[in-house]
Formats: structure tokens, sequence, C-alpha cells
């Protein structure tokens, strides 16, 4: 369609860093140990000892971050193109409880 452009895929940019986010704290979870005392040895394992850890501990931090920022984009785009108006009330309301969501965790 001729009014679709670039800035209409943010929302699959946040999917995708949710996916991200989802697969590299799963690959995480068998190394991290959140206990107090062993929290910060964990993460020196997953960083320096553990195969490709320090590539799965990145995308998880830097996934994390542009998911962030690309769910403001995504808000702001679609508030500014007006794409909350009818018939689309309730799917503005439910992004804005996940980007919500979203930037509680994120900060």
């Amino acid at each position: 369609p001729p009014h679709v452009n670039i800035f209409f895929c943010f929302g699959g940019i946040v999917l995708t860093t949710f996916l991200f986010q989802v697969a590299t704290g799963f690959a995480m979870t068998f190394y991290y140990r959140p206990s107090v005392t062993e929290a910060f040895s964990s993460v020196e394992y997953i960083m320096n000892e553990a195969n490709f850890g320090w590539l799965i501990r990145s995308l998880h931090r830097w996934s994390g971050s542009m998911m962030v920022l690309m769910v403001n984009v995504h808000v702001y785009r679609v508030y500014l193109t007006g794409g909350f108006k009818k018939p689309r009330e309730l799917t503005w309301v439910t992004g804005v409880i996940m980007s919500v969501i979203t930037v509680s965790f994120g900060v």
C-alpha cells in the first residue's frame, strides 16, 4: 500500500526485540543464580567461561535497551498518525498498558 513506509515497522521491531529478550533470558537461566552470595560469581561465569555467554548476555542487555526505545518510538508514531482513533481505541489502551509495563521493567 502507498501509505505504508518504514515508520510502520516499529511494532515488528518491538516484537523482535521481545523475542530476543525471551530467548536470551531463557538461555541465561541455566547459569545465573539469583542468591545474594552467588549472583556476581554466576555473572562472571556467564561472561568468562560459559560458551558464548558474553554474547548472550550482551544481546540480552542491548535488546532490552532497544525494546524500551522502540516501544516509545512506536507509541509516539501511533499517536502522531492517529492510529488510536475509531475503531482502534481498545488496541490503543492495551498498547499503552503494555508500554508502561515494558518501560517499568526497563528502568
